[in-house]
């Protein structure tokens, strides 16, 4: 529930703080005083509506896991367990905050969703198929425990089916185009296994290419150095004539024709036809263009033959899956036939429960429609909804309102709705007496199950709420919000009934009629 609301510098409000309460709140005061204002702001703060206020602050507490919300799944870290604030502050553009980390409105508002439920204008999904199913279905579980292992049954029939027709497509699809699949992949296994690449074999055979570019160029001037050591015997013979020491000599000497002499043998080892090595080495960079490396090469390779095995066990997966699925279908429509049979049983009673609550709110006799479809993911049953003849699409605004809260009454009742904040503006205009009365019954029963905010023109919701709060203008022309105490309550309820000219005589009829309620 909404437990405070502050506005700073709004159209209407220039600063107010304002501690919310739960159960049915009503909010009233003359045209012009700034009531829809106060809701817009209310829903800016939860990125339902644009932003028109400095600031707009809610504090909140909220059964995060009972509502379905984490909110770590929106970037924003659990650390006040259910106490929540939400910040909007608006300079040029708004940002959002949920206890002061920063959040998209986006996200903000499918946060929201969980909890708030806005009926102001034909939006909403409580007369779309889906919400009347949950609730139908809800109804049958009330009467028979089983059929929530049914539902479950057939939800995880249903996802099992989906998944092995995906596959089965998949499969179908690999198949029509298997051949040119077969001769792709043997046409890559052929071309990697012709070559047979060992990794490191470029780097080496481009080493022996350079080696070679060089071969005769280097025999040749080693064989003429070999040659002119040999020569340098008689300096040799001559330095020991003379008696000088010449081991340094004659160990250079030996040293430089050992090296000259292990040079020559290691060319003369290269006993490779060049043209060869050349047809390698072009095969090789082929491969190494295309697959990065000879070791990626024989990846594909081994990546390539498992294809090709998995493509010529196709036919063998096909057939088995093809099985699992006629399998899955039988199961998925014998079970989807239960739920179609037991709805239709139910259906009666759902529609009995919606007539009691649409004549509470003088709405003509309501109908649903059961229409089988293809199995999807409730069965084989789409609700359809209308009011006498009229379908949902031709109603009037007021109309799909007072439908929506018929609905929600029923899901009450079923106890499928989950609490949270029910929000609406002006509901019960244009609406006569009788049927705002009707509107504000039905409200006062769903405070039970929401914290509800109502705008009401008319005295009927006055007179049933647990808070009252009247919008007025100071002095100064800015609007101004406040709960009313007993004494106050009657003179608003007055005014909603007689008028502007208050006199004793309403106000006495204002104060009978809200004792009246409070006692019954």
């Amino acid at each position: 529930m909404v437990t405070r609301i502050l506005i700073d510098k709004s159209p209407a409000f220039s600063h107010i703080e304002l501690d919310l309460y739960k159960g049915f709140n009503v909010i009233s005061g003359i045209s012009g005083s700034g009531k829809s204002v106060f809701l817009h702001a209310m829903l800016s703060a939860f990125g339902l509506k644009e932003s028109h206020a400095a600031l707009v602050e809610v504090s909140l507490t909220l059964q995060l896991k009972e509502l379905g919300i984490c909110l770590e799944d929106f970037g924003i870290a659990e650390e006040f367990d259910d106490e929540i604030i939400i910040s909007v502050l608006k300079k040029q553009n708004a940002r959002y905050f949920i206890n002061n980390q920063a959040i998209s409105k986006k996200k903000l508002s499918e946060i929201a969703n969980h909890f708030i439920k806005y009926i102001s204008i034909k939006d909403g999904n409580e007369l779309e198929n889906e919400y009347m199913i949950h609730i139908l279905n809800s109804l049958l579980i009330q009467q028979d425990s089983k059929f929530s292992e049914i539902l479950q049954d057939y939800s995880k029939t249903f996802i099992e089916h989906k998944q092995c027709k995906i596959k089965l497509q998949e499969i179908e699809e690999m198949q029509r185009n298997i051949e040119s699949l077969k001769d792709f992949a043997q046409f890559e296994i052929d071309k990697i296994t012709k070559v047979q690449p060992q990794v490191g074999e470029y780097e080496r055979l481009m080493h022996d290419k350079k080696l070679l570019s060089k071969r005769e160029k280097v025999m040749e001037t080693c064989d003429k150095a070999l040659q002119e050591l040999d020569n340098l015997d008689s300096v040799h013979k001559a330095l020991e004539l003379l008696g000088i020491d010449n081991t340094t000599f004659l160990s250079s000497i030996m040293e430089a024709r050992g090296h000259i002499e292990n040079g020559l043998h290691e060319f003369n080892s290269l006993d490779m036809d060049i043209e060869s090595l050349l047809e390698r080495i072009s095969m090789l960079a082929d491969i190494i263009r295309k697959y990065g490396s000879e070791e990626e090469a024989l990846k594909h390779l081994a990546m390539q033959q498992q294809k090709l095995q998995e493509y010529e066990s196709v036919e063998f997966d096909k057939t088995k899956l093809e099985a699992q699925f006629t399998q899955l279908t039988q199961r998925l429509e014998s079970l989807a036939n239960i739920l179609h049979e037991k709805r239709k049983e139910c259906l009666p009673k759902f529609v009995e429960k919606i007539n009691y609550y649409a004549k509470e709110l003088k709405l003509e006799s309501v109908g649903i429609d059961q229409i089988q479809t293809e199995c999807y993911q409730h069965g084989i049953d789409t609700l359809q909804i209308h009011l006498a003849s009229k379908q949902k699409s031709v109603l009037s605004s007021g109309e799909y309102n007072r439908m929506r809260l018929a609905m929600l009454c029923v899901a009450a009742d079923c106890n499928t709705c989950n609490g949270g904040v029910l929000i609406l503006d002006e509901i019960d205009a244009n609406l006569s007496g009788e049927e705002s009365e009707g509107v504000a019954k039905l409200l006062q029963f769903l405070s039970k199950h929401y914290q509800v905010f109502a705008i009401s023109h008319q005295p009927f919701m006055p007179l049933l709420c647990d808070k009252h709060y009247l919008v007025s203008k100071d002095s100064e022309n800015t609007s101004v919000i406040k709960p009313l105490n007993k004494k106050e309550r009657i003179k608003e309820v007055a005014r909603m009934i007689s008028g502007s000219k208050l006199d004793q005589h309403a106000l006495s009829y204002a104060e009978k009629l809200l004792k009246q309620q409070q006692e019954g």
